[in-house]
């Protein structure tokens, strides 16, 4: 008997312990829902400058063991046709609140670790998100459950319903997915991770076409923080299973395990980023092209100067985009292309390299591949001088060195050409033959402006340059030597005259 009364004394003690905990937590998020609502405003004004959108919290209720509100996203006031929400568009997340320490939610799932929180989160039905939530058949087409600790860390499982939406031009279908994310208390590091089993958007294009990507099997995984300098490093994965692209009822293009690797890394003050592609396989109406992989790397980039010139043409790009009237389509390219150029010195402060190593394509007859290396000067670096109006010049003031080369077995580009022929509606042999004449033909005129050399069937090209000085396949040169070959920027310094091409091997 007294083991009993011990017993339920300590259950008594641990309920109203665990009671004291509810309250307490619950008053605690209570408490710093404002100052969380306003660091979010301010993320997303930072991130999204021209969403012109912004959260508020409504109707907030608390209990001893929970509480219930809704975040709601919605206009800032600002106009445009790039808004997403108008005036008066609304979305609405309910929000159900588990006190902590021990939520009923996490709980009820077999989660054992102390929480400030657990909280459901579900989209409510308003006349904005109603098409999606029709689509979802009445569902909400996202729901999460996510639990915060005493840190404020958070670790959510977001949950996205199947999907079909139809209308007289579009259609989007999707199976539905999962994401995770964990994301620390001030948003520095940001782990995800989801997939998604299939994705098929439909649609009119300006030929009056119906176009429809199909997508099978994608996944994200990303793992990340924020560095010294304030940008995201680490890595994020993108993987597609499959990708087909139908035009008017016709499979034009399908990919096998299409993948994209973006790697940041921070060295001192400089930034690096690196992206990664890779193709299995290419299918063009029916026939195997091949596989190919990109990679392209940019280094030693002045943090600071990145963060300047991405703010100044972002600013422009935004005042071009807020013109009022019948702005010309093409004028607006226009002035985005010139600011463009006009910021782009900013970007080169440090004299960054450019990268591509490698760029390659694979068939049953072989591989090519190219790859570049490019160091730029810094512009705010170079001695002030006449204005450069010469292209070597302009090349000279800019460039600082660059490597390139290219390597193409001729059986394999006779392959890729004939695929091409095929699909233009030669046949078999008619294909083949057009194609060895164009390679040959190719390969001839290279030799003959010395651009490229032919070796045991392989067509090479190499070019560095350094110093106003060209060496283009073992052949040294001026800059504008090497330009007067094309006859397009003047007569080179001294005579040149095209060599006579050696002769091509029969594929």
């Amino acid at each position: 008997m007294r083991k009993s009364l011990i017993a339920v004394g300590v259950i008594v003690i641990l309920g109203a312990a665990w009671t004291g905990s509810a309250w307490y937590t619950g008053k605690q998020f209570e408490q710093r829902l404002p100052a969380l609502l306003d660091e979010a405003n301010a993320r997303i004004k930072t991130t999204f400058p021209e969403a012109g959108v912004k959260l508020a919290v409504q109707d907030y209720h608390r209990a001893l063991f929970s509480s219930r509100l809704n975040v709601v996203l919605l206009s800032d006031g600002s106009t445009g046709d790039n808004k997403p929400l108008k005036p008066g568009d609304e979305i609405v997340i309910r929000e159900n609140v588990d006190h902590g320490p021990f939520p009923f939610a996490q709980l009820k799932k077999g989660v054992f670790i102390p929480s400030m929180a657990s909280v459901q989160s579900r989209l409510a039905e308003t006349p904005f998100v109603k098409p999606l939530i029709a689509a979802s058949q009445g569902k909400s087409p996202v729901s999460a459950v996510t639990r915060v600790g005493y840190s404020g860390d958070t670790v959510s499982a977001i949950d996205f319903a199947p999907l079909d939406y139809k209308d007289a031009d579009s259609l989007v279908r999707s199976s539905g997915g999962q994401l995770n994310a964990a994301i620390d208390h001030d948003l520095n590091k940001v782990t995800l991770d989801g997939a998604l089993s299939s994705l098929v958007v439909a649609g009119i294009n300006q030929f009056q076409q119906r176009e429809q990507v199909t997508l099978h099997d994608v996944s994200v995984d990303s793992d990340t923080h924020k560095g010294k300098q304030g940008y995201s490093i680490g890595d994020n994965t993108l993987k597609v299973k499959s990708l087909i692209y139908n035009l008017d009822g016709k499979d034009m293009l399908n990919t096998d395990n299409l993948s994209q690797v973006t790697t940041a890394t921070e060295d001192g003050d400089k930034l690096n980023v690196q992206v990664a592609y890779s193709l299995d396989m290419l299918h063009v109406q029916g026939q195997e092209f091949g596989s190919g992989k990109l990679t392209v790397k940019l280094s030693n980039l002045d943090a600071k100067a990145i963060a300047q010139f991405s703010d100044r043409y972002h600013n422009q790009v935004q005042q071009i985009m807020q013109q009022t009237g019948a702005a010309d389509p093409a004028v607006q390219q226009e002035q985005i292309t010139q600011a463009l150029i006009t910021n782009l010195p900013l970007a080169l402060k440090g004299s960054p390299y450019l990268s591509i190593a490698p760029l390659s394509w694979k068939n049953s007859k072989g591989e090519s591949a190219f790859n570049l290396t490019l160091n730029v000067n810094d512009p705010s670096q170079l001695p002030p001088g006449a204005p450069a109006t010469t292209p070597e010049l302009q090349l000279a003031r800019f460039v600082n060195k660059l490597d390139a080369k290219l390597t193409i077995p001729l059986d394999m580009a006779t392959e890729l050409t004939t695929q091409f022929a095929k699909i233009q509606g030669y046949n078999a042999d008619e294909a083949q033959k057009l194609a060895k004449q164009q390679v040959q033909g190719l390969a001839a005129m290279g030799q003959m402006f010395k651009l490229t050399t032919v070796d045991d069937n392989v067509l090479s090209s190499s070019f560095h340059y350094a110093d106003n000085q060209v060496n283009l396949n073992g052949q040294k040169m001026s800059l504008q030597n090497f330009l007067g070959l094309f006859g397009l920027f003047g007569a080179p310094d001294s005579p040149t005259q095209p060599v006579q091409p050696q002769a091509v091997p029969q594929p």
